[in-house]
């Protein structure tokens, strides 16, 4: 019996289906270059989903830095000038990578936006593409956009703090922070993936885009340090996912900078890093860094699956 079985056949099965896979992939992995390109050419959107690091930027150059850089120098009379402005600025940093995860992806998925309501999904639907190949395209792109983006305003940042401020944080703790950026950006895209698709024009996604880049730092307590606010609102921020995904990046970062700022100053440490949200409390609970992994873990599934059944409705 094996003798006489038509070999040829599965061979000839087993490369159509190797061919229509490599097709599917080719297909899925244009759509991803297409949102990207969309993404970039349009400049004034690169530029928008840059406001809110960018405002948080100024903000700390222009007002809000030198009184926390007095603040400090009030409280901790032992350290330098120069120990105070590293740590400020590293803290500012690790505020701005975290904002740059949100805006960037949730800008990204603008092109979902314009496709509803241009109404290119009946191109797209008369055309071999189907509607799984079209969802990964938009989430994979504002993955990638995020993840690229944080890493420019990352490397920048880096680079300005260890140049001004004398105050790398290693080469270990930048591939931490680079790993917890990339969870970030999948966390973060997933839950606009879910957002845009209640949005059903492109003033609705404008409108969407500069409140969420307008709140995003206060959620995040990268505005002002969580110790200036009362106990109920730090709370309450604490359980959202911004304010502890800034904390991941705060520790790998500016933790250098908060050691060498407290150095030979008992007690010194654990108060301020209490103070700008070092480590974070609810309740009576501590917010460690696996609970804050977990919860952005969970947030890519959870939204991630929901917004991808959302935007399934939208194109069908």
């Amino acid at each position: 019996e094996i003798a006489d079985r038509d070999w040829s056949s599965d061979v000839c099965s087993s490369d159509l289906a190797h061919d229509a896979g490599e097709e599917v992939m080719r297909t899925t992995l244009g759509l991803v270059r297409r949102n990207i390109r969309v993404y970039y050419r349009d400049r004034g959107q690169v530029v928008l989903s840059l406001i809110a690091p960018l405002i948080l930027l100024l903000l700390y150059v222009l007002f809000l830095g030198n009184l926390q850089v007095d603040t400090l120098e009030d409280s901790l009379p032992e350290a330098s000038a120069e120990q105070v402005d590293a740590f400020v600025y590293t803290w500012v940093f690790s505020g701005m990578v975290m904002i740059t995860t949100v805006t960037t992806g949730l800008s990204a998925l603008n092109t979902f936006v314009e496709d509803r309501v241009f109404g290119r999904f009946k191109d797209f639907r008369v055309s071999p593409i189907n509607s799984v190949q079209l969802i990964t395209g938009y989430l994979v792109a504002s993955c990638l956009i995020a993840f690229v983006m944080s890493m420019v305003v990352f490397a920048a940042g880096l680079v300005v703090v260890s140049m001004a401020y004398d105050s790398f944080p290693g080469w270990r703790n930048v591939f931490l922070s680079v790993g917890y950026a990339a969870l970030m950006c999948l966390g973060f895209s997933s839950l606009s993936a879910l957002m845009v698709t209640f949005v059903r024009t492109s003033g609705a996604f404008t409108s969407l885009s500069v409140i969420v880049g307008t709140i995003i730092g206060f959620l995040a307590g990268a505005y002002i340090p969580e110790g200036t606010m009362t106990k109920g609102v730090v709370h309450a921020l604490n359980v959202l996912p911004f304010s502890q995904s800034a904390m991941l990046l705060r520790e790998p970062l500016a933790g250098g900078a908060l050691t060498d700022l407290t150095e030979g100053l008992p007690g010194a440490h654990e108060t301020i890093a209490e103070y700008f949200g070092f480590k974070l409390m609810i309740g009576s609970m501590s917010v460690t860094n696996g609970i804050a992994v977990l919860v952005l873990v969970a947030m890519t599934i959870v939204c991630g699956g929901l917004g991808a059944f959302r935007m399934r409705r939208s194109i069908n």
